[in-house]
């Protein structure tokens, strides 16, 4: 028995009239309407400013405040490559697992920094020995 998980505000025929006002706009990323009184309202104006803003910056999923970008994306290939099941374990174990998921050698090299003779219980644990001034999240979203 499948379910069907559409919107619970409005029916399947109302949802396809919605995606199809949008369609262009999505496709595009800017207006595709010839007549300006087809386009669809922009936000109002009592929107949060960052919900607004095309980069996504301050909005769910983007980096969380102290990380940037590319911290974000450095920790998510680590993440990536470890998964759960490694810890807890040390740093030569983590090099280990690394190497058996053929994992690229920056990522190895990188881990080789972490210091020895401590065992690591969280991937987070682990950024932080290896980024002095590293962030961590203190709640997820």
């Amino acid at each position: 028995m499948s379910m069907d998980r559409g919107s619970a505000k409005h029916g399947a025929v109302r949802d396809e009239v919605l995606a199809h006002e949008v369609a262009g706009f999505v496709r595009a990323r800017r207006d595709t309407r010839v007549d300006e009184w087809r386009s669809p309202e922009p936000p109002a104006e009592d929107t949060s400013a960052l919900a607004a803003r095309p980069d996504g910056a301050g909005v769910l999923g983007s980096a969380p405040p102290g990380m940037t970008s590319a911290d974000v994306e450095e920790r998510s290939e680590l993440a990536r490559w470890l998964g759960r099941a490694v810890f807890p374990a040390e740093r030569n174990e983590v090099m280990d697992h690394l190497r058996h998921q053929h994992a690229p050698d920056r990522v190895v090299d990188e881990v080789g920094g972490a210091p020895e003779g401590i065992q690591f219980t969280s991937l987070g644990q682990l950024w932080r020995a290896l980024r002095a001034d590293a962030h961590v999240e203190s709640r997820r979203y």
